[in-house]
């Protein structure tokens, strides 16, 4: 993007508007015995401090305005590109300072995510999945010799999740990878609370094969299932439906998760989406009781696309609360 430095700007318009001045009260002094000509030099001088103060306002405080907007939202963890794709900069250095520090904190984000991953390996080392996988393979060997049929699927739902969980170390996966782990999740929560609990997922017949084969990144449905479950439908009392509702919009895949739950108040959806709205959330916020949290899912999505995509809720208390999920279509970013 082309940037427009300020500084150079305010002096252009300062020795512009100086050589101006200056050669208008010469002439005002040359010519200050005849009216005539002192009266019309008087009217251009007046005049061009108008357009002097027309240009400063629209060349140098509006920037100035524009940029201060973009590092208040910056401070306030509401955007984080922005600031880095500015129109105008205050100088040429100024520019190089802040690609710079966007440089700094590529590499420095870089430098997290192994060190992340390097504790991930050590503690998939620790767990040994193969070892958790072939004792729950020796469960659900015994419970089928002894016909106990629920038992054996559980203990195969079991091993599925933890599969996807922990083995597969890939950031993006399909659609259809993220919604087998939902149904796989629901399955094994079905185990704990019956009938309570059921599991609806739809497409727009026209883009199905599109979105089962869109990517996405791993680990962002069956967090907010998992919070619509604990949160809405556990404390309900009857029958407990989650619709998952996929389409393509103007380019955008949007993903719906629906529950019948109690809702939440009014007060306690405007904190969370006023949360959702920014970039990097609070520490405090990052981590729930009993799974991933929605700032923490809304964070990695808004990091990997961009602002623009995330997380927002809806809800009404006593009849339920809606997740919409918007994410880029993308059917070639492998993980």
């Amino acid at each position: 993007m082309k940037r427009t430095f300020i500084f150079p700007r305010a002096w252009r318009l300062l020795i512009i508007h100086s050589i101006i001045t200056i050669t208008l009260l010469a002439g005002l002094l040359f010519f200050i015995h005849i009216d005539h000509y002192g009266d019309i030099i008087l009217r251009i001088m007046i005049a061009e401090h108008i357009l002097i103060l027309f240009l400063f306002y629209y060349q140098i405080v509006k920037p100035v305005k524009e940029m201060n907007r973009a590092f208040v939202a910056f401070s306030e963890g509401y955007t984080m590109q922005d600031i880095f794709n500015q129109r105008y900069e205050m100088n040429a250095a100024h520019d190089a300072m802040i690609q710079r520090v966007n440089q700094i904190l590529d590499k420095t984000e870089m430098f997290k995510m192994s060190k992340r991953q390097a504790e991930y390996l050590a503690l998939q080392n620790q767990i040994n999945p193969h070892f958790l996988y072939n004792t729950l393979e020796g469960i659900r060997s015994e419970a089928l010799i002894g016909g106990m049929d629920s038992v054996a699927e559980m203990a195969e739902a079991l091993a599925k999740f933890f599969r996807y969980t922990i083995s597969n170390l890939k950031t993006m996966v399909t659609v259809e990878d993220e919604l087998n782990n939902v149904k796989n999740y629901c399955l094994i929560q079905q185990y704990r609370f019956g009938d309570k609990i059921q599991l609806k997922i739809e497409y727009d017949d026209d883009d199905e094969e599109i979105i089962r084969n869109s990517k996405m990144p791993k680990l962002i449905l069956q967090p907010i299932v998992e919070n619509s479950i604990r949160h809405g439908i556990e404390p309900l009392i009857g029958q407990g439906i989650i619709v998952i509702r996929l389409q393509i919009v103007s380019g955008k895949l949007h993903i719906f998760i629906s529950d019948n739950g109690i809702g939440m108040s009014n007060d306690a959806l405007l904190e969370l989406n006023h949360k959702l709205k920014k970039t990097f959330p609070a520490i405090e916020d990052s981590e729930q009781s009993g799974g991933i949290a929605m700032v923490n899912v809304n964070n990695r999505i808004k990091l990997l696309f961009g602002d623009e995509y995330g997380l927002h809720f809806y809800s009404t208390p006593q009849l339920g609360t809606d997740v919409e999920i918007l994410l880029p279509v993308n059917e070639n970013k492998a993980g």
